[in-house]
């Protein structure tokens, strides 16, 4: 079983976040980002994060951040406005909201506060605030994928599933297929492994699109998939882990 969950470490969304800490006592910044960088190792998962003193400072480069560790009291512009203006700037950054209390949940639910953790920091609950940040990046990774020769850019999230054919690979994305000139074996490595299984060599699928799966069939849109004999405990588990995650 350990191979089995190894995969989605090594695959964690393929993707570099970019972590902000916006907390104005440098000491507890610090310390902060060693614990959040510990947790990360730990994943596999490459992250970037730097440290804000202010609100202000943060919001010079908020745009850029795919989560924030904030602070609520600090000086100068608090942590929700702060929030709040994040918000507005950039929609899709996961806001963490940090406090020694704990009678602010209305204000952290109102900007969207993806998590609401208490000082003094355990190790524990960051992690899982992580793997909430983590998680909701689900498949959110582009691909280049082509159709009629015209290039697009799909969110990975949207394909269904992946039929090698004829040497190249089939996308099938809602009504439409796209190609692309490569093997599923050199495509497989792209996709997120938390999402995304080998069934057969001859087909990748989205978890996320199984409609059912009795006696160890695969159906997604009305059609049947097969899955190899030799895959079927392993896939069991590769998606039982990702209802888990959802």
């Amino acid at each position: 079983m350990a191979d089995a969950w190894d995969r989605y470490e090594r695959k964690a969304g393929g993707m570099k976040l970019k972590i902000g800490i916006c907390e104005d006592e440098p000491l507890i910044a610090e310390k902060l980002k060693r614990i959040i960088n510990d947790c990360l190792c730990e994943k596999k998962q490459e992250a970037e994060i730097r440290i804000y003193l202010s609100g202000e400072e943060l919001l010079k480069e908020a745009g850029q951040l795919d989560a924030v560790f904030l602070d609520i009291w600090l000086d100068g512009m608090n942590g929700y406005e702060a929030g709040r203006r994040i918000r507005l700037e950039n929609p899709d950054c996961r806001i963490l909201m940090e406090t020694g209390e704990c009678e602010h949940f209305a204000e952290a639910f109102e900007i969207g506060a993806l998590r609401y953790i208490r000082k003094p920091f355990e190790k524990e609950k960051i992690a899982e605030a992580l793997e909430k940040v983590m998680d909701s990046f689900l498949g959110m990774q582009k691909m280049e994928l082509y159709k009629d020769r015209i290039r697009f850019e799909i969110e990975q999230r949207k394909i269904k599933y992946v039929r090698a054919y004829n040497g190249y690979t089939e996308y099938y994305v809602g009504q439409d297929v796209f190609r692309r000139e490569l093997s599923l074996n050199e495509v497989e490595p792209e996709l997120d492994g938390r999402l995304f299984y080998k069934i057969h060599r001859q087909y990748i699928v989205n978890m996320g699109e199984i409609l059912r799966r009795p006696n160890g069939r695969i159906y997604i849109d009305g059609v049947e998939f097969p899955l190899a004999r030799r895959k079927r405990s392993d896939f069991e588990r590769a998606y039982i882990h990702y209802v888990s995650r959802k």
